[in-house]
């Protein structure tokens, strides 16, 4: 069952006004992040880029912008030749603002919502926490989540391989994919 929200609603009524209370269902914000990934046990995974849409629960259809934006790092030496492939650049990072700088709007959008997307509960809410810890500051918290990797392998147990995104396309004959939130600003 959905979380409902309470908004309260002025309405008019003749020569006086009286406030109505209006359940609302949270938002659904489907989510990604890009890290760079520790090499040693010293290492930590640091958040890159996110990227977010927001549906209507019932009508599945945007109902907000989508917020993409990437993450300025501390360290540039964690840009690899695997995020160059995938886009993420030294140079785009160089011009990216710092989390501190951007942790606002990712709060903005997340907090209150029900958050969507594959493998978050073990990585990508994990990935949020961190970032957030790191500033001193409390995360954004969901209403709910929906994980579908959990979903997808007990639907289709290792069928599709390691249940990747990239190897559930070519299971379900998708094609080619590019995985990167910045694409979400195409959506």
């Amino acid at each position: 069952m959905l979380a409902k929200t309470m908004v309260y609603m002025s309405m008019e009524e003749g020569e006086g006004s009286s406030r109505a209370m209006v359940e609302k269902e949270p938002e659904i914000a489907f989510f990604d992040v890009e890290t760079s990934m520790p090499w040693g046990p010293r290492e930590r995974r640091t958040l890159l880029e996110f990227g977010s849409i927001f549906l209507c629960p019932r009508q599945l259809v945007e109902v907000a912008e989508p917020f993409v934006t990437l993450v300025r790092p501390s360290d540039l030496g964690v840009v690899t030749e695997t995020l160059e492939r995938k886009g993420i650049t030294r140079g785009a990072l160089e011009d990216a603002p710092p989390f501190y700088e951007v942790a606002d709007n990712i709060h903005n959008a997340l907090h209150g919502r029900i958050w969507a997307g594959h493998n978050i509960i073990s990585f990508d809410s994990e990935i949020i926490r961190e970032a957030f810890a790191e500033i001193g500051r409390s995360p954004p918290e969901p209403k709910g989540m929906i994980d579908t990797l959990p979903l997808l392998t007990q639907t289709f147990g290792r069928r599709a391989g390691n249940m990747k995104m990239a190897n559930l396309a070519d299971y379900f004959n998708l094609g080619p994919q590019i995985h990167r939130r910045i694409i979400f600003q195409n959506c």
